[in-house]
């Protein structure tokens, strides 16, 4: 009987240890890339420019990044809502707990474990597994989807940041090519998803694309939309925030500009959560424009702070907040 689980073992063995060179080739890439910046600056000057920050815009961007919480649960409770598998006990308080405990996770992990953890928890309240994904992922492709589309259009606007280092049209060709591509797919769709899913290893896609179809297109999609954007455009205010508690007093459009750059850099994924890659970015990109290293490092890790400090209800939340399961999820081994 030993030796019939033996091969699974050794596989889910392999499997751990795949996973552990991987973070500890992220957790590398993250050191070097402080690494590489730290030879760029004079760390006593960092120290010296703590003391001098502005704790008063600090703590306002990070009260808007606590308060951001409540509409990425808004937003992912629409999405349950336009899957038609939303039931009683997913109401918009324990939607928003959901939320804030992921948006933790995603800080201190990978991403993608915050995703997880919010299905898991979404299973426990009487979701499929198969819907809980579904949610997740469409949750997160229009999160992303906004970015790009934002993103797009703020490079069109007069910011002294705009050229990205002589990438700026390249920048736009591709987002531009991103949205025209995804419009069309969103409207064709319905023409597409059938005859892939008539193949069996085609067939989950299909069905994802019909549900991004209903969720996008559906009565739900103007309001999914429109949370999302307010997520954004507050996160703009985040960053500018940030700059006037370092004394950089850039304009609004600077700030849409460096969210953008230090979100799309964030979703690489070879360091931990961005760490690092992003402070290396911010450092070339505002080194451009005159700003000291020391100030733009500062500035990064600052951001970087701000995310994870306005994450923390998400750790209450974990702690102190109950969620039975759902009765037929129980009866299920859910």
């Amino acid at each position: 009987m030993a030796n019939e689980f033996e091969p699974p073992r050794r596989k889910a063995r392999r499997g751990d240890v795949k996973r552990i060179a991987f973070f500890a080739a992220k957790l590398l890439v993250t050191g070097a890339c402080f690494w590489y910046a730290s030879r760029q600056i004079d760390l006593s000057q960092i120290g010296s420019a703590i003391p001098r920050l502005d704790f008063r815009w600090a703590a306002f961007a990070t009260l808007l990044v606590t308060l951001q919480i409540p509409l990425l649960g808004a937003r992912w409770c629409n999405v349950v809502e336009a899957l038609a598998v939303r039931n009683a006990q997913m109401d918009s308080v324990t939607m928003t707990v959901l939320t804030a405990i992921g948006v933790f996770f995603g800080q201190i992990l990978p991403s993608v474990a915050g995703e997880g953890v919010r299905a898991w928890f979404l299973v426990r309240l009487g979701c499929d597994w198969r819907n809980a994904l579904t949610s997740v992922v469409i949750d997160r492709g229009i999160g992303l989807g906004i970015l790009v589309a934002m993103g797009f259009f703020i490079l069109l606007l007069p910011s002294s940041l705009t050229a990205l280092g002589g990438y700026r049209d390249l920048v736009v060709v591709v987002y531009g090519v991103l949205i025209l591509a995804g419009g069309f797919g969103l409207i064709f769709i319905p023409t597409i998803a059938l005859p892939l899913a008539r193949w069996r290893y085609s067939h989950w896609f299909a069905t994802l694309a019909t549900d991004v179809h209903r969720v996008l297109l559906g009565p739900h999609g103007p309001m999914i939309v429109g949370i999302g954007s307010l997520i954004y455009a507050l996160t703009i205010v985040v960053v500018w925030s940030l700059g006037r508690a370092q004394g950089l007093s850039f304009p609004l459009t600077d700030a849409a500009v460096l969210l953008i750059f230090m979100v799309g850099v964030t979703l690489v994924p070879i360091s931990i959560g961005g760490w690092g890659l992003r402070e290396l970015a911010v450092v070339s990109l505002l080194g451009n424009y005159g700003v000291p290293p020391e100030k733009a490092l500062l500035f990064s890790v600052c951001f970087g702070l701000t995310l994870a400090i306005g994450s923390l209800p998400g750790a209450v939340a974990w702690l102190v907040y109950s969620f039975a399961p759902a009765r037929h999820s129980a009866e299920h081994g859910g």
